[in-house]
């Protein structure tokens, strides 16, 4: 084994031996050295009574254990600095890379740890207690005692009342900030998982390659992490430290770790002049953080997650789309818990939870519980670093930071907006708390130019900011969702809160108006975009996604909002099967497009999952009701039907769009984290077409008048006002929303869909207990004559 300079040697690997091993420990809980191995920093097998090496050497006489080998105290080392993402970019160079496993950071003392003058000034290093030498190895957790970074303090706060109270009174108020001090032992449990995290890198060609594939997919704009960014880090990452990471030699992956560990635990420095290229340098090659590491796993599972199952890619590299997923997942996970033990609440933390998040949810599906967990701690650290209250550039904050925290925190809201309505519970990240401010409609390599060419960049920006080219990209339909997420969130309140019907309508007429003016806040464009005809078997795969988003944002609005005024307003249903059909005939138009499915399957899922499914159920139900109509009017010898309105729905049509869209909810993979909602609804939605095309011989008896299921929708609202009911359909069930309740609405695009780009920002958007209902008609019993009337 080479002598190691720096630091000493770790072997990761346990090796068993028949010897007996001395019994004596070190104060980190590892096996003791003898004296010659020690004082020449070899490594020792702890052999008892000479150890190998000695043998070898024929320095079996001089072999022994010291029982205090460190009681003589050592002379202190002078004060070095060490690289940290503060210092480093001043002296890095592409030109004259340094290795971070050679001893270009301090040494090692002989017991294992790091001098206390070497060390950052954001960390400071207990000595540990002293322990007998033959004690057992201590929990490394017990070591652990965080005081990081507070976050945010809002007007409520003791410390807002301090400094507003001192400040009249011209006190100084500096003394009363607590220091934020970091006391974080790095244990030994901690370095090796993270060399086992690093063990991913080793071959670095194959993660480049999925990084540049889901860039080049998204056509540069994916996630809330620039294209150039996260090229920058893994250039960086292959210049310092390509060898070792491909090597993965144990004894400078250690030493890696180390460094790792302790740049995450030292917070960024930048200021207002402050480029992007150079704060992308405070986080890689000699200032790599665990956020840059966790980063780049979880753009290669998303990547992966976006891909046909079949895609050739996948089979170049001998992984499958699943596998590869959810060992990215477990990666980055990793590196958040690392993050955590650092406090590590900064720009690149809050990106890594949303990627996670994604991630998360395109494995596991929106309905999961660890989705939720994972959107709730985004809504945490937004909060904690304040971009809840908007955000502008400053003298510490440069012009491309401010506008990529105002993308982190659109992204974080839209989310948490899309949950909250899919699983029917009160949003964690309100609009009523928050300073709704949308980054400019700039691209993002018009982000990161500097000086004129910035300005003029900024100039191609209308007084709304939006882009005057008449361009449809991903911040558009980000701008454009973000006055749509408030009303969202506005239809949430009506759907949950204790509202009478009277209140209902009346808020019910201010978010339509608030909604209007919104689009007429907007560029021509858009609202061609939204109102126009459009066919979508003519544009490129992404325009269409993001036209697609445009789209269907408002008109899930409009479906929601019908559907809450049906079940709790007793409004009659014509606007909500109108809304619906609209979505459908989009989404059978979209989910043809094979270049879609192969290239954003994770889009092409939440397109089905979200608005297609919500869609296709309400009119499958409608197109149920109305054959069941039929069938008792010619039960009671209405066979003229007059009086009665025409019906909502073309027969033969509805009956063709609805086995095309139940036969592409088939052809979701299995493993596909929404696979479970898609294969519930393609059952749902045969059974009622298999209803309706069953002969059906009509009832022997029959009441005198129709059960309100079978009413047609014009009757309703007076036999609601006469029963006290409020819901049409009868699948919204009673207006106390009890255990009787049974909604009919589906997941919008989550997270994990079309915002993993950016694209729709959609959400789940269930306003009920869906989940029940679907169970209810999958498993009823469609052979009973009364199934209906009962309902």
């Amino acid at each position: 084994m080479a002598r190691n300079d720096g630091g000493q040697i770790v072997d990761l690997q346990f090796t068993p031996t028949s010897q007996a091993l001395t019994g004596k420990y070190r104060r980190n809980g590892k096996l003791q050295s003898c004296e010659p191995c020690r004082k020449s920093k070899l490594k020792c097998d702890h052999v008892v009574p000479a150890c190998g090496r000695c043998v070898k050497r024929g320095r079996d006489n001089q072999c022994v254990y010291h029982p205090n080998p460190l009681s003589r105290r050592r002379q202190t080392p002078t004060p070095t600095s060490i690289p940290t993402p503060s210092t480093s970019i001043i002296s890095d160079s592409p030109g004259t890379p340094s290795q971070s496993v050679e001893p270009s950071h301090p040494p090692c003392t002989s017991d294992g740890s790091f001098p206390d003058a070497q060390l950052p000034p954001a960390v400071e290093v207990r000595g540990p207690a002293r322990r007998a030498a033959s004690a057992p190895p201590r929990d490394s957790r017990g070591e652990l005692v965080v005081r990081g970074n507070a976050g945010f303090f809002g007007a409520t706060s003791y410390s807002c009342i301090f400094s507003e109270g001192l400040g009249n009174l011209e006190a100084a108020s500096a003394g009363l900030e607590a220091p934020q001090t970091l006391d974080m032992t790095v244990s030994e449990e901690r370095i090796a998982r993270g060399c086992q995290v690093l063990a991913f890198l080793k071959d670095k060609p194959m993660i480049n390659r999925f990084v540049s594939r889901w860039y080049e997919i998204c056509e540069g704009a994916a996630g809330v992490c620039l294209e150039f960014i996260m090229k920058e880090w893994l250039m960086k990452l292959g210049i310092h430290h390509g060898e070792v990471l491909t090597s993965q030699d144990p004894e400078k992956i250690r030493r890696l770790c180390e460094l790792i560990w302790r740049n995450t635990q030292t917070p960024l420095v930048f200021s207002r002049k402050t480029t992007a290229l150079e704060w992308a340098h405070l986080s890689t090659g000699q200032n790599l953080r665990w956020e840059v590491i966790g980063l780049i796993a979880a753009v290669v599972g998303l990547c992966a997650s976006c891909l046909d199952p079949s895609d050739r890619f996948l089979s170049y590299h001998k992984v499958t789309r699943y596998s590869i997923s959810k060992k990215m997942r477990e990666i980055s996970s990793t590196c958040l818990s690392f993050c955590r033990d650092c406090e590590a609440i900064d720009d690149m933390f809050i990106w890594l939870l949303l990627e996670d998040e994604w991630l998360t949810s395109a494995i596991k599906g929106d309905r999961s519980y660890a989705t939720y967990r994972a959107s709730g701690e985004t809504n945490n650290a937004v909060l904690a670093m304040g971009l809840h209250q908007g955000v502008k550039a400053s003298d510490n904050i440069p012009f491309f930071l401010a506008q990529l925290r105002k993308r982190a925190f659109m992204e974080a809201y839209s989310v948490e907006v899309s949950m909250a309505t899919f699983l029917g519970r009160p949003p964690r990240l309100s609009h009523r708390y928050c300073k709704i401010d949308p980054p400019l409609d700039l691209t993002d390599h018009q982000l990161i130019l500097e000086g004129p060419e910035l300005d003029a960049a900024l100039a191609g920006l209308d007084k709304n900011g939006y882009n005057l080219a008449g361009r449809l990209n991903r911040i558009t339909c980000m701008r454009t969702y973000l006055g749509l997420a408030p009303r969202r969130e506005d239809i949430l309140d009506l759907a949950l809160g204790d509202y009478s019907p009277e209140e209902i309508l009346q808020r019910a007429e201010v978010i339509q108006r608030k909604s209007e003016e919104h689009w007429a806040s907007l560029p021509p464009f858009m609202a061609r975009t939204r109102d126009s005809a459009f066919d979508f078997s003519k544009t490129k795969p992404l325009e269409t996604l993001y036209s697609s988003s445009v789209r269907q944002g408002s008109r899930a609005n409009e479906l929601l909002l019908q559907r809450v005024l049906m079940r709790r307003a007793g409004a009659s249903p014509e606007k909500l099967v109108g809304a619906a059909r609209d979505i459908l005939r989009d989404i059978l138009q979209i989910t043809q497009r094979h270049d879609i499915a192969s290239m954003f399957r994770m889009d092409f899922t939440a397109l089905l999952v979200a608005h297609g499914l919500r869609s296709g159920a309400i009119i499958a139900v409608e197109l149920l009701k109305q054959e069941q109509q039929q069938q008792l009017s010619l039960a009671h010898h209405h066979h003229h039907n007059h009086g009665n309105p025409p019906p909502l729905l073309p027969r033969s049509q509805t009956i063709q769009d609805l086995s095309v869209f139940a036969a592409r909810l088939g052809a979701v993979d299995p493993r596909d984290g929404a696979f479970g909602m898609c294969d519930q609804g393609r059952k749902v939605i045969t059974r009622i077409l298999d209803k309706i095309l069953t002969p059906c011989p009509p009832a022997a008896t029959a009441p005198s008048l129709p059960p309100p299921a079978f009413r047609h929708p014009a009757q309703a609202p007076q036999y609601q006002q006469h029963q006290g009911g409020l819901g049409q359909m009868d699948l919204d069930g009673p207006a106390d929303r009890g255990a009787q309740e049974a909604g009919l609405a589906v997941p919008d695009m989550a997270g994990g869909g079309l915002a993993d780009f950016g694209i729709a920002i959609e959400a789940p958007l269930s306003l009920g207990h869906d989940t029940d209902f679907m169970q209810w008609l999958e498993n009823m019993d469609w052979e009973r004559a009364d199934t209906w009337t009962g309902f």
